[in-house]
């Protein structure tokens, strides 16, 4: 009789999957922020554009901190679950639980942060690039 891992290991193991994809997606996302932040495709008329830019570069510096931590955090909470297997008490299975769910919490407020200021940052890319073509047009 083959025995399988608890539902919940499973469950814990795709979460940390998912996350893992979603993280790696956004690492993509970061360079092509960080490119497009260092790029010379912005007017220097454009007003406030280098301390708006320099906002940007900052906030991006703090999420990749942040994804740095959060990663070292998932690899870790992975590689734990697994001692899932070696303990059956409710105390146990109530401690990956707990710990699951704080770093679904971490993961969640990371992506919430990360969302805000990319939506942010684009934003205010693609009006300055609309009135730049608008410009262009004239």
């Amino acid at each position: 009789m083959e025995t399988s891992l608890p539902l919940s290991i499973d469950l814990y193991h795709n979460d940390v999957k998912v996350w893992k994809s979603n993280i790696s997606l956004i690492n993509h996302e970061i360079a092509f922020i960080e490119n497009l932040t260092n790029s010379y495709i912005f007017e220097p008329r454009t007003p406030n554009l280098f301390e708006k830019l320099e906002h940007f570069k900052t906030h991006i510096r703090k999420i990749k901190n942040r994804l740095d931590t959060l990663v070292q955090s998932l690899t870790k909470h992975d590689a734990e679950l697994s001692g899932m297997l070696e303990c059956d008490t409710v105390s146990c299975d109530v401690f990956f639980e707990t710990k699951h769910l704080s770093i679904k919490e971490e993961y969640r407020d990371f992506i919430d942060t990360y969302s805000e200021i990319k939506t942010e940052i684009f934003n205010y890319c693609g009006a300055i690039l609309k009135s730049n073509k608008s410009q262009d047009n004239k």
